[in-house]
């Protein structure tokens, strides 16, 4: 599979071990299924933002390929600090989306779900994201340790008066797969942001090459959420070091009904700027 590295500035020193691999699928214990929420209120800069749409499901064993169970029959809204409340109808199962939104800079938005008599509730800020252009990105094609390898470098300036907490979502053409990366503004000066998107070889893998797409999405959100999605990233495979032990990670929805009972997922409400890059 090939893999997308984000790095900040300097690229890591890749150690690469070769054995014999053998499946062995482990006889685990059947936990009790829990609440996912999946709640995420984005915008995209320049647009009016008025679909929206909140997801709730149960979490499945592990070796289960099957799509997780909606969470069905849950009263589920969001509101502002102006007064406003928006109420999420069930579309389908699990499924609660709003089709007149009115997200609005600057305002505070609380996230409330009733749920087989628990009240869960969230909320969060949406703050102004950069505008994102193809001109934020510029591509080198003689990277890496052989030195033919394409680059993508990302800049972007940020307010360094403000707090400054970025999402970056990654999905290229090659493998489909998205990918989420946290970063904040505490290694960059003056609010001038840079990154390296770069493509690795797995297996025999090609590299990047002409004509690839690279959907590269930035969300400006939360340091709460920020450091969520940085945990998230750190346990998945693609991203978890050599002796990672994963854990639970904790989000920003409460259980108000039983605070040590939260559900699992979390509640982004972020503003958004997407481009889409081929590789020339």
């Amino acid at each position: 599979m090939k893999k997308l590295i984000f790095t900040s500035k300097i690229l890591p020193f890749l150690f690469i071990f070769s054995s014999c691999e053998k499946v062995i699928e482990l006889d685990l214990d059947t936990q009790e299924k829990e609440l996912v929420v999946d709640a995420n209120i984005d915008w995209e800069k320049g647009t009016e933002g008025k679909i929206q749409t909140i997801n709730l499901s149960y979490t499945s064993p592990y070796y289960s390929n099957q799509t997780p169970e909606g969470a069905t029959g849950a009263r589920v809204s969001v509101s502002d600090d102006q007064g406003n409340t928006f109420s999420f109808p069930e579309r389908e199962q699990g499924v609660y989306q709003n089709r007149n939104f009115s997200p609005v800079l600057g305002r505070k938005y609380t996230l409330s779900i009733l749920y087989e008599g628990k009240q869960y509730e969230s909320s969060d800020i949406i703050r102004e994201v950069p505008q994102l252009s193809n001109s934020n990105i510029t591509q080198t094609n003689d990277g890496g340790f052989t030195h033919d390898e394409i680059i993508l470098h990302l800049r972007f300036d940020a307010n360094p008066l403000e707090e400054n907490n970025f999402v970056l979502r990654i999905k290229a053409s090659s493998d489909g797969v998205i990918r989420l990366y946290g970063f904040d503004g505490r290694y960059f000066a003056d609010g001038h942001f840079f990154t390296q998107i770069v493509s690795r070889i797995s297996k025999g893998d090609e590299k990047f090459k002409k004509g690839d797409t690279v959907e590269i999405t930035l969300f400006r959100v939360s340091k709460r959420y920020k450091d969520f999605i940085r945990v998230l990233s750190n346990n998945s495979a693609d991203n978890a070091g050599l002796f990672t032990i994963p854990n639970r990670v904790r989000g920003n929805v409460v259980n108000t009904t039983d605070p040590n009972k939260n559900p699992l997922g979390a509640f982004r409400v972020a503003q958004y700027s997407k481009i889409v890059y081929t590789i020339q």
